[in-house]
């Protein structure tokens, strides 16, 4: 019986990168887009049981999203900073300014990762406390 050959870390952030990831925010991209769809749906429903209908479907949403934000905090924060200013660094950057543009590029998607779960807050308060008359802000959410 052979061992089994590790996989190399180039092998594995290229996986990541490339595939996983964008795969991921497709996911939460598409669920957001639901939301949006539940939401309007739930604001304009007439009859009492098609409201109550779309709000339990966007609740079961935000759950969902919730945690493929979560899985996508921690895929991101798996990825050792210095190997995506590696590529950074391949692209023809210096290491020392790679480091830095890696770095913010992390703090970006964190800040949006943020900015998603306040939007959350905001779409649970709307469905908790009901639905206010004024047009909720989409333009905010990715």
């Amino acid at each position: 019986m052979s061992t089994p050959h590790p996989t190399p870390r180039a092998t594995l952030l290229s996986t990541t990168f490339w595939e996983i990831l964008p795969s991921h925010y497709d996911k939460i991209i598409n669920r957001w887009s639901k939301i949006a769809h539940l939401h309007h749906e739930a604001k304009s429903d007439i009859l009492a049981t098609d409201r109550a209908r779309a709000v339990a479907s966007i609740k079961a949403e935000l759950e969902m999203l919730e945690q493929d934000v979560e899985q996508y905090r921690r895929l991101v924060n798996s990825i050792d900073i210095t190997d995506i200013a590696g590529t950074y660094v391949v692209g023809g950057k210096l290491p020392h300014r790679a480091l830095e543009v890696a770095k913010e590029d992390k703090q970006d998607l964190e800040e949006s990762l943020e900015m998603i779960e306040e939007k959350v807050k905001e779409i649970k308060a709307d469905v908790r406390y009901g639905f206010e008359e004024g047009e909720f802000d989409w333009s905010m959410c990715p």
